[in-house]
């Protein structure tokens, strides 16, 4: 067969690159594919352009068949069609495209899609050239569309303006452009428009916090001073509003629609929860429909894992993604797309080879049956036999021996050249013996002959690495980059890697490896990447452990581990932890990672200076499985936080790099080594804290009260009065104990139902109790009070065990109170709007307890912030603050009411601008008087006196040889504004112990159950602002404050600097990991959501001052249980007064029958 002599001819190396098929990728995307054949998927192709002329032509569809659904095989075409229908629809400009792929963790996947937007619009919008992105085009022709001073205009992008006058410039021009009659009547986003002014001025100081504002994000007081016209980022729903607004924006303007794709939406699968992970992203793609309404959604998926997740999803998100019916994208090409596909690439070569080049008849060079013989095929495998056909017909075709020397040299000369780098790539090497280059080309001076820098880059923007399902396959990865990283290090390492066959369940190798300085060890890998449902991983787990042997072995997973539950699965796991196993998840950007670095040197290894510049750019050495495999730690790469594991179990924000084991200590894996280098860490920071002692004074005792030394935080120097917490989750975990006095700066457990939070908190309490200090429990719910139960104390009285001892010796230790406000037969406690002896404190502190019962006060009377109310809240205050300065005894909501009646001159002076008539003292009157008798329960019940030395047991209150526990239960006070009503007098009353009662030890604690409906992140109940006080103010009293909450997501966080113990739990919701993750993750490097969902009942995580432990909590003596709200107020009316009828919580004979029966023992 001859090649075509009537033109001239490209060289063979390209016409080898016609066929080298290209997957596409993200950054492919906003490019337009010159080889696009647009007879390929012609249906789908059609039906988009259908409803994008529906759209844009104001006739469109309705909302609800706006979505599209592409599925097919994987080689379909799905992202090359994707990329095909953006090219078309920007270069008719009806449209702007959004893209996303759906492989990162995402949990709020409404905000994943508005950043996913911004970065698409950020794109060049010109898919055949480069010039103006999609959001500068809709910027200028937001402008060229109003009426717009020029002068304005030019000011905005050219004049020297602070930031405050560009502010004023970009408010005025906003104003202008929303006045303007193409824009008048419609209801655009004023703050979008804002910030795309602010993008007009080409700094890229605007440009990033412009960014962060159209991503939905909160700006810092700081940031937002560059940006001072855009109004505050808040509330939930922000990025639709965002999506919403730049949708409005493109119909406003360009008649445009929004199209918003989502791509390799299978590769959720690789999360565990893929199904629930599917049904919120199409909740919020179905919300995005909704809210725009010329918006095109497209979701393209493989078809077998829609059909997996199709049988979940609630039928009315299968009726919105159905309606237009799902396009089925067939991956086999017919013969006449075959040949169009071919003589596209031809063509495409021809055009950029030189002048006059052309193929008159591709069949030429395949001959005539190739398109019916390879029919049926992806475009992929389609292109695959075309190369390897015009390889064998150019091999075939390669001169003789008869050919000239010269031409034979020149062959020779050339082995490294674009055949023989292509042939590299498919593994089908030149060997040096035939011709081939040696493996690393020799160098002279030593320095690379080229910088391949740009090349990579290239390479990894265009790159189709794709991680295999088979796990067969990813230890293939694997065990081709573990050298590749060797020879980054150019001789300091030495490895060895051996394929392990132990059948079809698990995939393994075994690796030797040895350090220059003298580090070894012998590890084996295993690959578990099955999905936990069907018990595939357990299998899996079961060969492993039984194949673990002597060596350091890791656990590679894709994706999370299944979490600490009591499944045979989530045992099996911990069982290899136990046994000394790692398990790393390996995220799949590692896993491509890895393959994008192997292919690019197998393309490269035969260049010119590849090899040397490869060690010196070191790809795959910061990959974080690549360092905890070979110990590049020891070597200077720097392990995340989780990994740097030291004695204590603790975790540093900046860890230092592990030094060098002692030669002499036997290989023992990353943790032994650690655990070896450990104390030398520990003993650096003490002797840094000596140091700081030795040299300061009694200034540094202000300092020291900020930051905790690690001495004291970890409890290292006891005096044998610590706290007892429980033990570190590792094999023969040391105790976790506290500082008595740490307790001081107040503490929080948090954890969701079931979690053991209520346990340990317990025990905490139990144990401060028995060293002598008493307690408060605030107690929502009504089972605290189970600590005056005799009948939970004595439930198991057949219990002969020292734990029974230590209940009695608690029981003989506490005199305990039950304290019942709202409700008159228990044991109630008066209400007061202001405490005993608050004319003895400092006038500020009488001010502050005004103002803060007066807001307490406007909170029952839902006062708001209209003129009117903010009159009679500051009436309320006023009239607070005289009466305390007049009484020395509390202060009722009858003396208040009774001085607002009285026409008191003092108050009548103090209020006259606010209230010159009378009229707002009149009206408060009778508001108060209303709520006196709607809440009698809460004003009138009686009681005793509100006073914190009461409720702790001291003074004249104490009782010999006892510690006093109250828990006043809050049931009775019937709704939440009640409650929050009367905790803020309690919490005012606190405040009051605290001026008057400094110290410097820990005196007192207060536990406040379910802490967060007094201190919730989205409102400010009347509670907030004294807790909020009462953590600030409560440690230079020795009052600890503990916090208790099942709802960590619900808990306002802006006070966690004030409390020093951080106990987390198990946590599950999305909203409370996600606030958990901004709270502490940048300061002590804990993920929440990496380690808090599987955390088992009493596994706890304490954060103090950044420093973390995993614990196992040490269960509380006594159980907390519901209480009977009838039993509530019987036990709270024998704990009055000095009735002891409570603590006889053991029988005499039950006594004497377990003494004798332990002395025997």
């Amino acid at each position: 067969m001859q090649l075509n002599q009537a033109s001239p001819q490209p060289a063979s190396d390209r016409l080898f690159s016609a066929f080298e098929h290209s997957i596409t990728w993200e950054d492919d995307i906003w490019r337009a594919d010159p080889v696009d054949v647009v007879e390929v998927h012609a249906k789908a192709r059609r039906k988009f352009s259908e409803l994008l002329s529906g759209i844009v032509s104001g006739r469109g569809p309705g909302t609800q068949d706006r979505i599209l659904l592409f599925h097919g095989q994987s080689g379909a075409g799905k992202t090359h069609l994707l990329r095909a229908l953006r090219t078309s629809a920007h270069r008719e400009g009806r449209a702007y495209f959004g893209y996303a792929q759906m492989t990162p963790d995402v949990a709020n996947y409404a905000d994943y899609y508005l950043r996913r937007l911004v970065h698409s619009l950020e794109k060049t919008y010109d898919p055949d050239a480069s010039g103006e992105s999609a959001l500068a085009r809709l910027t200028s022709r937001m402008i060229d569309n109003a009426d717009v001073d020029p002068k304005d205009l030019q000011n905005l992008r050219e004049a020297s303006l602070d930031e405050t006058r560009l502010a004023q410039l970009v408010l005025k021009m906003a104003d202008d452009i929303l006045a303007s009659p193409r824009y008048a009547e419609l209801e655009l986003d004023i703050n979008v428009v804002r910030a795309l002014l602010y993008l007009e001025r080409r700094d890229p100081r605007i440009d990033q916090r412009v960014r962060q504002y159209l991503h939905g994000r909160p700006l810092t007081e700081l940031a937002h001073q560059a940006v001072a016209a855009l109004d505050p980022n808040d509330g939930e729903d922000r990025a639709f509003e965002i999506i919403a607004a730049l949708g409005g924006l493109m119909w406003s303007i360009d008649r445009a629609a929004l199209v918003f794709c989502v791509d390799q939406v299978e590769d959720l699968r690789f999360f565990s929860d893929a199904e629930e992970r599917f049904q919120r992203a199409v909740r919020d793609l179905i919300q995005m429909a909704n809210r725009v309404p010329n918006a095109i959604l497209i979701i393209s998926c493989l078809e077998d894992f829609y059909g997996q997740v199709r049988g979940v999803l609630a039928q009315s998100y299968i009726d919105r993604i159905e309606k237009s019916g799902p396009v089925a994208l067939l991956e086999s090409r017919t013969p006449e797309e075959a040949r169009l596909i071919i003589a596209k690439r031809l063509a495409h070569i021809a055009e950029a080879a030189e002048q006059g080049t052309h193929y008159s008849d591709p069949s030429a060079y395949f001959g005539p049956q190739f398109y019916e013989e390879f029919a049926g095929l992806s475009t992929r495998r389609l292109l695959e036999h075309a190369y390897n056909r015009l390889r064998t017909k150019t091999t075939s075709d390669e001169p003789d021996d008869e050919e000239t020397e010269d031409n034979a040299s020149v062959a020779q000369s050339e082995p490294s050249g674009f055949i023989s780098r292509l042939a590299a790539a498919l593994g089908l090497g030149v060997p040096e013996e035939m011709g081939g280059a040696p493996a690393r080309p020799a160098v002279a001076n030593g320095a690379p002959a080229f910088d391949y820098r740009e090349t990579w880059e290239r390479f990894q923007s265009a790159s189709e690495a794709e991680i295999p399902s088979d796990e067969s396959e990813l230890l293939d990865v694997l065990a081709g980059a573990m050298p590749l990283a060797r020879d980054e290090w150019a001789g300091t390492l030495q490895l060895s890697v051996e394929r392990l066959e132990l059948g079809d369940d698990v995939a393994a190798l075994d690796f030797t490896l040895r350090h220059e300085q003298g580090f070894a060890t012998d590890g084996r890998v295993f690959i578990c990447n099955r999905p936990t449902q069907g018990g595939g991983l357990k299998r899996q787990l079961d060969r492993v452990l039984s194949s673990m042997g002597t060596k350091q072995c890791f656990m590679l997973r894709a994706s999370d581990f299944p979490p600490n539950r009591k499944n045979q699965t989530a045992q099996a796991v911990r069982k290899f932890r136990e046994n000394g196993g790692r398990t790393l998840t390996v995220p799949i950007a590692e896993w491509e990672r890895m393959m994008m670095v192997r292919e690019f040197q197998t393309h490269h290894r035969l260049d010119p200076g590849f090899m040397d510049w490869l060690a010196g750019a070191r790809l795959l050495s910061n990959l974080t499985v690549i360092i905890q495999l070979l110990r590049l730690d020891l070597l200077g790469r720097t392990l995340p936080r989780s990994a740097m594991m030291e004695l204590h179990g603790v975790h540093q924000p900046e860890a230092p790099a592990a030094g060098q084991p002692d030669a002499a200590t036997p290989a023992r894996g990353l943790m032994g080594t650690l655990e070896t280098m450990a104390p030398a860490a520990l003993d650096a920071a003490h002797a840094a804290d000596a140091v700081d002692e030795e040299v300061s004074d009694a200034p540094v005792v202000a300092e020291a009260e900020e930051q905790l030394p690690l001495s004291v935080i970890l409890d290292e120097n006891s005096d044998g009065d610590s706290i007892f917490g429980g033990r570190e989750l590792r094999p023969g975990g040391r105790p976790v104990t506290l500082n008595k006095n740490v307790l001081k700066r107040h503490a929080a457990v948090l954890g969701g139902s079931g979690s053991g939070k209520t346990t340990l908190a317990l025990s905490l309490i139990e144990q401060l109790l028995l060293r002598g200090i008493p307690a408060v429990l605030l107690d929502r719910k009504g089972d605290l009070c189970s600590y005056a139960n005799p009948d939970v104390w004595r439930e198991n009285d057949e219990e002969f065990s020292e734990r029974r001892g230590e209940r009695e010796k608690l029981a003989d230790a506490i005199d305990v109170a039950v304290f019942t406000p709202g409700r008159s037969s228990g044991r109630p406690i008066s209400i007061t709007l202001l405490p005993n002896g608050i004319n003895e404190l400092p006038d500020h502190e009488q001010q502050l307890l005004a103002n803060l019962s007066s807001a307490a006060l406007g909170e029952m009377l839902h006062l708001k912030n209209s003129a009117t109310h903010q009159k009679q809240s500051g009436t309320l205050s006023v009239a607070l603050r005289i009466l305390g300065s007049r009484h020395s005894r509390e202060v009722t909501l009858a003396d208040l009411i009774n001085l607002l009646e009285d026409e008191d001159p003092e108050l009548s002076d103090l209020t006259q601008r606010m209230d010159p008539s009378g009229k707002l003292r009149r009206d408060l009157v009778a508001q108060l008087d209303s709520l006196r008798h709607r809440n009698a329960s809460l004003f009138e019940a009686g009681g005793e006196t509100l006073n914190m030395e009461s409720l702790l047991g001291l003074g004249p209150h104490a009782r010999e040889g006892r510690t006093r526990l109250s828990i006043i239960y809050t049931g009775f006070l019937g709704d939440n504004e009640n409650i929050l009503f009367w905790v803020s007098q309690f919490l005012s009353e606190a405040l009051r112990f605290c001026q008057r009662n400094p110290n410097d030890e820990l005196q007192a604690v207060v536990m406040f159950d379910e802490a967060d409906l007094y201190i919730p992140a989205n409102a400010k109940p009347a509670t907030a602002e004294p807790l909020q006080s009462l953590l600030k103010r409560a440690r230079s009293a020795g009052l600890g404050i503990m916090l208790a909450t099942q709802s960590p997501g619900d808990l306002d966080y802006k006070s966690r600097d004030q409390i020093t113990s951080w106990f987390i739990g198990r946590v599950r919701e999305d909203t409370a990991l996600r606030k958990l993750k901004a709270a502490f993750q940048s300061e002590s490097g804990l993920d929440p959501a990496a380690v808090l969902p599987g955390q088992t009942v009493g596994e706890f995580h304490l954060v103090q001052e950044g420093l973390v432990r995993s614990m196992k909590a040490q269960r509380s003596l006594i159980m907390a249980e519901q209480v009977p709200f009838d039993r509530i107020e019987q036990l709270s009316r024998e704990t009055k007064g000095q009735d002891e009828r409570q603590l006889r919580l053991f029988d005499a004979p039950l006594r004497a029958i377990a003494g004798g029966l332990s002395k025997r023992g």
